[in-house]
């Protein structure tokens, strides 16, 4: 027992028994076996007994109440408890008077009691008792000659339940504050405990759930599976959990998240406690947020995840449909010149006209920007066809949009799935996305129809995009992508003033790819960003070797961005930094950008090109002549040099036209206090003609091919002090 000493070895220490008085001979020997006979059974009890005359004076005292009372006292009416250091107290912890114990009552008033606690206290240490005390009378007597005490160490269980009354007691301090309902349940079901915030949640009293089963009320649509999760529960003491619709007292249906668990319960068997929170509010955001997730924010038409849902259902089901792709032509010239609410208020028109015309028999969905889906189950190839041509002509009715009428049409794809194909949803809306660019590609108000070939070039792009990333990423691809650079030559003496860095691809299996068979590929996946910081390092650790050869010193460096390069802010940064590593300035580099960029120029593409202006590096306009850039773009943007285009240098020594269009850019230039380089000069009559006009700087196969790098070092070395240190102004 925890809180008493082992008792001695028997025959150890004085005698338990009080000595029976003189006894002489064979008499005494006998008495004497006796009392030792008695003592060894006394002694092997693991309950504590003590027997006192009316004096209180010990007779028997027992190996264990030896061990608790340090040994064994002579009598017990000067508290033989306090003798030993205990400290004696009631169950309540009130201090407990020896002659108010049942031994001293028992012994001198003949009072009878059983099972009562006492608690010694002694350093800390408590040791719980449970006591039971009889009088001791002689036949025929009333008064008692002394009494009987027995003790039993419970001080274990006492614990434990002391331990299981602050489980309890804590079980309800949680329970009565929480917001969520708390519930004891017997297996049954019967509701043995519940909190009081069943009256928020459940619209009813405590008193009128307890006792009744639980189940009733759970929504009966919700009570089979309630059922089955709370048997599953009792089967494998697997904590278990449930969302269900759940009846307040007035029928109002609100939803209840329910865990539940099993437990032991306090006088033995099974109990099943249960939390329930309203999630009603939760349950109803959900279904709105999923209503918002299948549908476009714009047009209130279905969006790409309804849309890809329906049509897996349509082939799961074997239906027979077709899927119509459409992109408005001419869109961005409406968002450009009239502004993006009214190129918004055109696709909600364009939106409810195409709901209003295909009604409940298609499914309309917006999947971003101008571009939409009909997809109309139980139709073949002609239907789909006419279909289409309803639509372009429901397109060129005038829309009336802040006091403009306007006209649109569109590129349509269309594929057909008959009944049972095999085809999958995303590579069906990858199928009619083809076909709309195929239809782009042929003008206004086109339709393609589906072309089984047109699968090869859709399947060799995505080829290509996978081998790309694999080379990006370090794969076993890695090192395919090399760089060569084209001169740049001041036409005066020949020198070179710089390079243009042109990414190439060096497939395993397709050769030497330019960049026209990958660059678009790139741009279009998203990998565009990783290829030109690629391009960038390679480049300019490249230039900075360069430079330290003779002549070479203000050697310039001219690399390609795209608008999705210029839409990301740290991209300006990341320049930065491998100019920076290199021990580069920023003058050292010209980030050329297409005449389209510039004309799109605006938010972050617009701060991406001030901020490269503000850092030192130059701004050259590519390809110029070829797009739709207004002089007031030049004047807006700190282009620092301006590329004529391929197509207007090759007629040079022989058209007027081209010319005057390339005299009047060099003009323009000057004016504008900008650099002029003509791309493309391939024969010597351009060279002569570009020489008399005063502009120096060219490139093209004529001057130089695209090298690679170790040849460029090459030229460089052999050419010398040829270089025209920073370039000069053409």
């Amino acid at each position: 027992m925890p809180g008493l000493q082992r008792r001695p070895e028997p025959g150890a220490g004085s005698p338990r028994i009080l000595d029976l008085g003189q006894a002489a001979g064979g008499e005494r020997a006998l008495l004497l076996a006796e009392r030792e006979q008695h003592s060894a059974v006394l002694d092997a009890l693991d309950t504590g007994l003590l027997i006192v005359d009316r004096e209180l004076r010990v007779l028997v005292c027992n190996a264990v109440a030896e061990g608790l009372l340090g040994g064994r006292p002579t009598d017990v009416g000067s508290g033989g408890f306090e003798a030993a250091g205990w400290e004696v107290v009631r169950e309540d912890g009130s201090p407990w008077p020896a002659q108010d114990r049942p031994l001293q009552r028992a012994a001198r008033e003949a009072v009878t009691t059983d099972g009562a606690l006492m608690r010694l206290r002694r350093a800390g240490q408590t040791v719980w008792l449970r006591t039971s005390a009889r009088p001791l009378r002689r036949l025929g007597q009333d008064e008692p000659y002394g009494g009987m005490c027995t003790f039993a160490d419970v001080t274990r269980e006492q614990e434990r339940r002391s331990a299981l009354l602050d489980s309890e007691a804590q079980f309800r301090l949680l329970a009565e504050s929480a917001t969520d309902v708390i519930c004891r349940r017997a297996v049954d079901g019967t509701c043995i405990y519940v909190s009081p915030s069943v009256r928020d949640v459940l619209g009813r009293e405590p008193e009128q759930v307890l006792g009744t089963d639980m189940l009733e009320t759970v929504h009966p649509d919700d009570r089979r599976v309630a059922v089955r999760l709370l048997q599953r529960l009792l089967d494998t003491g697997e904590p278990q959990s449930l969302r269900h619709r759940a009846l307040r007292a007035d029928g109002t249906v609100i939803w209840l998240e329910t865990a539940g668990r099993k437990v032991a319960a306090a006088g033995g068997g099974t109990e099943v406690h249960t939390s329930s929170r309203d999630v009603t509010s939760r349950v109803e955001a959900e279904r709105r947020l999923a209503r918002i997730a299948l549908a476009d924010p714009l047009t209130g038409l279905a969006n790409r995840a309804a849309l890809l849902q329906r049509l897996e259902d349509l082939l799961d089901g074997g239906v027979p449909l077709a899927l119509l792709f459409l992109d408005l032509d001419r869109f961005k010239v409406v968002n450009d010149s009239l502004g993006h609410s009214v190129g918004d208020e055109m696709l909600r028109t364009v939106a409810g006209r195409l709901r209003e015309l295909c009604g409940s028999d298609a499914l309309v969905a917006r999947l971003g920007g101008d571009e939409f889906v009909v997809a109309a189950a139980d139709v073949d190839q002609q239907d789909a066809l006419e279909l289409a041509e309803r639509l372009q002509r429901e397109l060129r009715r005038p829309m009336d949009l802040a006091g403009h009428s306007l006209v649109t049409t569109a590129s349509i794809g269309v594929v057909v799935a008959p009944s049972g194909s095999d085809r999958e949803a995303e590579v069906l809306v990858r199928d009619a996305d083809v076909s709309m660019y195929r239809a782009k590609a042929r003008g206004p108000a086109t339709t393609v129809l589906w072309d089984q070939r047109f699968g090869s070039a859709a399947t060799e792009r995505l080829e290509v995009e996978r081998d790309l990333r694999a080379t990006l990423e370090g794969g076993p691809a890695a090192g395919q992508l090399v760089v060569h650079y084209q001169p740049q030559v001041d036409l005066q003496d020949g020198g070179i003033v710089g390079v243009e860095a042109l990414v190439r691809w060096q497939h395993p299996e397709r050769g030497l790819l330019p960049p026209s068979a990958f660059l678009d590929v790139a741009d279009d996946s998203g990998l565009g960003i990783e290829l030109g910081r690629q391009v960038l390092a390679a480049s300019t650790a490249a230039v900075a070797a360069w430079r330290q050869l003779p002549g070479a010193g203000a050697l310039g460096l001219s690399v390609n961005v795209t608008a999705h390069e210029l839409q990301r802010p740290q991209s300006v940064r990341a320049t930065l930094q491998a100019l920076d590593a290199q021990g580069l300035p920023a003058d050292a580099l010209t980030v050329e950008v297409l005449e389209s960029v510039l004309l799109d120029a605006e938010g972050a593409v617009e701060a991406s090109l001030a901020a490269y202006a503000a850092f030192g590096v130059r701004l050259a306009l590519d390809d110029f002549g070829t797009g739709s850039s207004s002089l007031l773009h030049l004047r807006q943007v700190p282009v620092a040099t301006v590329k004529v285009d391929r197509s207007f240098v090759a007629g040079l020594g022989r058209s007027r036209r081209d010319e005057a269009i390339v005299r009047a850019v060099r003009s323009l230039t000057d004016d504008l206090g900008m650099r002029c380089v003509a791309e493309g000069v391939e024969e010597e009559r351009q060279r002569e003609w570009l020489a008399v006009q005063g502009i120096r700087l060219a490139q093209g196969f004529l001057l130089h091919r695209p090298l690679p790098a170790e040849q460029v070092s090459l030229l460089l070395t052999a050419a010398g002090r040829g270089i025209v240190p920073g370039g000069s102004r053409g």
